[in-house]
């Protein structure tokens, strides 16, 4: 493990700065996408755990004094090529972020999570 963390530590020190930013946003973008299957997942356990007692995921946050739909926000699909942080479900009105980079040539694929 350590010769391959010095390998890699020798492949930064020979990238360009643009290299360095192009390579934390796909870490970032990636990051995120972990995050959000972790989320689904998690979600999806809920809702088998609610099934198993005879309730439905909405029924349950109701007994928990949730406000129906909050926990139906969505799954982010894209991501902001320059802010990592930035996000969109795909449904929606579709923020104005995704069409600039639309305009500059970067593909819904390209932005996808």
């Amino acid at each position: 493990m350590k010769g391959t963390s010095e390998r890699e530590a020798m492949k930064l020190d020979g990238m360009s700065a643009d290299e360095l930013i192009a390579l934390k946003e796909r870490i970032d973008a990636q990051l995120l996408k972990l995050e959000a299957e972790r989320k689904e997942n998690a979600l999806k356990a809920i809702r088998e755990a609610a099934e198993k007692h005879g309730y439905t995921l909405d029924e349950i946050a109701s007994i928990a004094g949730k406000r129906k739909g909050a926990l139906a926000k969505g799954v982010p699909k894209y991501v902001h090529p320059q802010d990592p942080t930035t996000t969109w479900t795909g449904k929606g009105r579709k923020p104005k972020w995704f069409d600039e980079a639309l305009a500059a040539g970067i593909t819904p694929d390209q932005m996808e999570l």
